[in-house]
């Protein structure tokens, strides 16, 4: 019979006294890449990192001075010789003389977790750096005690001493200005009477020039009574912006002014191409009211032989959606036909759709005589209503020389080389940009538009154009000419909305985690209600009610949670065979509460009951429940819900039909995105927030299967098909089970520490253990929960993590000394992730509950710790 140790997924292996190994099993020979003959008779620090070798004989000098039992980390070289951090379990064995023979090291893989924390780390670094760097301050209203919480960008922003953290909302109310006080003042309780995001504009009161400009982004939230709690939001700098809008509106009256200084008539179109000219100096050219000559009636102003070919000339820069110029005559006020050149350039949004057309219309008369002036002066002008900001560059492919040109003139003596402008190009764009040019000037056709990078002093610059070959009259080419912009500023926004995506998935990880904290006393507190026999039937009632609802409400903020986590990147899958009809069974049971009180029908079709997939056993009932629990809320009285499972060769099909409402066709491509959902009823019982298929779309496919969503329209029901890789018997591997901790001897009744700066928690909780029996003191800070533990002398502290002062780690360790198994440590946390568990593991803690708190397991664990469970 082979050794335990034999089918362990970690690293062990047995070493004499002088380090030369004696045993190693198959995990390490996997991990080596050699057989456990060649790995026998080596020294463990051949696969050891050099640096890490001193601590292991550290703490095998430690274990010779008494103790048995060590842990370390250390780097371990793995077969392809990179080195993984593990957790090295020492455990010594003492011969027949007493003295230390033997030493067995088992060493668990921790380099992922390493990782992942180091990242965390980073991820904080960058926030902060976003908030300094943007100047944005975060804050919340506390709108019962009127106080207003701060970041220190925000502090900065209202110029408050440095530190400050929290001030009363009237003071920041007072640094606003006075002329604009009154109207913030009306303005937020306008919002928050309304209850929903606002976000409005103010002036600070100080002296600067210009005035400091505060754009204020805010959200309402609302307790259970429906009273107005908090407001939380973010204020930004926006004094640079609202400067750039008064040079805007100042620039386009200086614009205006030019063009009329200079005879011409402005006018704009709509995309549709119905004219719309300025009143007064078409009324004063023409003589005619300005209605006349609004959407096509300016053609009746037109010579009669030009104006078939200037409707067509124009309908053609409306088809091409190009800047276009048209010449033609026109008749004067006088009756005179006056020879005109009109310019037209499209206005589009920043979606690339057109919003209209803004033009010109110019006497040229005198002009016309000199031709060849005229068409040098309407080359220029062409290219001068592109934009400002474009740049013409041309160039020679006979000499591969460039030449510029900006705005309307060339830049005189401006000519470079293409290998030295394509030497001030980023070098990633480099090669993509050069293959480009290449292709355009052998004579095919790149299609599109290009973009690249240039380094200048000013930093990084993106830039976007298009070029066009020109031939010589033989068909030879020529030249190449291109038309390039400066996007800068649109690949700056690009990032920021990038960011503020990130930031959004950050906060509702936030949120979801926080929201935990208040269903942890409510739980409990309604635990302790319902064991209290002394309730009428009423009071039972409301009870009853007010757990479904925390127990709703726990599971919305779990799904919050597990959506963000998932975004992130942050959910690790703990991988085993799983047999698909006892996941589905256990989903059926899960649910069977909910279906039988709206009286609705459940059938369970498992075709294969020995089908196997590899996944994570949580995830899978996640999965299963979540759908099934989306069934039956949308199925209603006598419906029939209907779970089968089939596999092939490859895949496991687990199908869920209802007949229920079933999906509309619009919302049918929609129903994964995150917060999607039909239309609501009037009484809400249909409600929730839309993340429940998101979700469950994300969890399939961390395990490398696919989910569809199949409905003939409303009131045909729904169809979802699960697929999963099926897992043949040849690949399953057992499953590592912890085994449980040895009893030992228990009061009847113990004595409990409840640690937890919320108060209400921490009460709460310690009257649900006196409810069970025991005697239980609550401490809202480490510092109140030593000194109580010196006289109490706990058996058992149950302790909140995110403590202010010193936290839960750290805390654990104070309570219970080196080699002493009391108190039992119970950890309480909003925190439970894998790295989490693994945390609180190493800093002592014996159990580990994520809040709000399973009432009824805390307690089970505290009656079988008494020998009563």
């Amino acid at each position: 019979m082979h050794d335990p140790a034999h089918f362990l997924p970690s690293f062990v292996w047995r070493a004499d006294r002088d380090g030369t190994i004696q045993y190693a099993n198959p995990w390490a020979s996997r991990y080596l890449g050699m057989p456990a003959r060649e790995i026998v008779g080596r020294s463990w620090q051949a696969f050891v990192h050099p640096d890490d070798i001193a601590p292991v004989l550290e703490a095998l000098r430690t274990m010779r001075d008494g103790s048995l039992l060590r842990n370390v980390e250390v780097r371990l070289r793995r077969a392809d010789g990179a080195f993984h951090w593990h957790v090295l379990h020492l455990q010594a064995q003492r011969d027949t003389a007493g003295r230390i023979g033997d030493t067995v090291g088992v060493a668990t893989d921790i380099h992922h977790c390493r990782d992942a924390w180091a990242m965390y780390e980073a991820s904080e670094r960058r926030l902060k750096a976003a908030f300094q760097g943007a100047r944005m301050g975060a804050w919340e209203w506390d709108m019962k005690n009127r106080l207003v919480r701060m970041n220190e960008q925000l502090a900065a922003l209202y110029s408050f001493p440095p530190g400050t953290e929290a001030v009363a909302l009237s003071d920041l109310w007072n640094r606003v200005a006075p002329e604009y006080r009154a109207p913030f003042q009306q303005r937020v309780e306008a919002a928050l009477y309304c209850g929903g995001p606002f976000e409005f504009d103010y002036v600070l009161d100080n002296d600067a020039t210009p005035p400091r400009w505060l754009r204020m982004r805010g959200h309402t939230e609302f307790d259970e009574q429906g009273a107005l709690a908090r407001v939380h939001g973010v204020t930004f700098d926006i004094t640079e912006q609202r400067a750039a809008e008064d040079r805007l509106i100042h620039s386009e009256r200086r614009y205006r002014a030019l063009v009329e200084s200079t005879g011409a008539l402005a006018w704009s179109a709509g995309a549709d191409g119905e004219i719309r000219p300025a009143s007064e100096p078409w009324e004063r050219f023409t003589g005619a009211e300005s209605d006349r000559l609004v959407k096509w009636g300016w053609l009746d102003f037109v010579h009669p032989d030009d104006r078939d070919r200037t409707r067509e000339g124009w309908l053609a820069i409306l088809q091409r959606g190009k800047t276009g110029t048209l010449t033609f005559r026109m008749r004067r006020y006088d009756g005179a036909y006056r020879v005109v050149r009109a310019h037209a350039a499209p206005l589009y949004d920043a979606h690339g759709k057109l919003q209209e057309w803004f033009g010109t219309t110019t006497d040229v008369t005198e002009q016309h005589d000199a031709q060849a002036a005229v068409e040098a002066r309407s080359l220029r002008l062409t290219v001068a209503m592109q934009a400002a900001e474009i740049h013409i560059v041309a160039l020679d492919l006979a000499s591969w020389t460039l030449s510029f040109e900006i705005g309307d003139e060339p830049s005189v003596g401006d000519v470079q080389t293409y290998d030295a402008a394509l030497a001030q190009v980023h070098p990633d764009d480099r090669a993509a940009l050069d293959r480009y040019v290449r292709r355009l000037a052998a004579g095919d056709d790149p299609g599109g538009h290009f973009e690249f990078r240039v380094r200048n002093p000013a930093g990084e610059q993106w830039m976007e154009g298009s070029a066009l070959l020109q031939r010589d009259a033989h068909g030879k080419p020529l030249r190449l000419i291109a038309s390039v912009i400066d996007i800068t500023e649109r690949k700056r926004m690009e990032l920021m909305l990038r960011e503020a995506d990130r930031r959004k998935d950050e906060f509702l990880a936030m949120l979801a985690h926080e929201l935990r904290n208040p269903l942890a006393p409510i739980r409990t507190a309604i635990a302790l209600l319902e064991k209290d026999g002394r309730a009428d039937r009423r009071s039972a009632d409301l009870i009853e009610l007010m757990r479904r609802q925390t127990e709703h409400m726990t599971r919305i903020v779990d799904d919050l949670l597990e959506v963000s986590r998932i975004t992130q990147g942050r959910i690790a899958l703990q991988l085993e065979p799983i047999l698909v009809g006892t996941a589905i069974y256990h989903a059926v049971e899960a649910i069977a509460a909910s279906v039988e009180m709206r009286g609705q029908h459940m059938h369970v079709d498992v075709a294969d009951a020995t089908a196997w997939v590899r996944g994570d056993v949580t995830r899978i009932s996640q999965i299963l429940v979540n759908i099934l629990n989306n069934a039956s809320k949308y199925t209603p009285q006598d419906g029939h819900i209907t779970i089968s499972a089939k596999a092939d060769d490859e895949w496991v099909s687990i199908v869920t039909t209802d007949t229920g409402t079933g999906i509309s066709a619009d919302l049918l491509p929609k129903v994964f995105e995150l917060f999607s959902q039909g239309e609501r009823t009037l009484d809400r019982s249909n409600g929730g927030l839309g993340i429940g298929l998101s979700l469950v779309k994300k969890l399939v496919e961390l395990h490398d299967g696919t989910i569809a969503v199949q409905s003939d329209g409303p009131g045909q029901g729904t169809t979802v098909t699960v697929r999963v890789p099926r897992l043949h018997h040849h690949e399953q591997h057992s499953a590592q089970v912890l085994s449980e901790p040895a009893a030992g001897a228990t009061p009847s009744a113990l004595r409990i520490l409840v640690v937890d700066d919320n108060r209400d928690a921490a009460d709460s909780l310690a009257m649900l253990c006196e409810f069970g029996g025991h005697a239980a003191l609550a401490a809202y800070s480490s510092a109140q929960a030593l000194e109580i533990a010196a006289q109490l002398k706990p058996d058992v502290a149950l302790l909140d993590i995110g403590l202010p002062d010193i936290d839960g780690y750290e805390l654990a360790r104070r309570l219970r000394h080196k080699g002493e198994s009391v108190p039992l440590l119970i950890a309480i946390t909003g925190y439970g992730q894998a790295e989490d568990r693994l945390r609180a593991q190493s800093a002592g803690f014996d159990y580990h509950f994520v809040k709000p708190v399973n009432v009824e397991s805390l307690l089970k664990l505290l009656s079988s710790m008494t020998g009563g469970g």
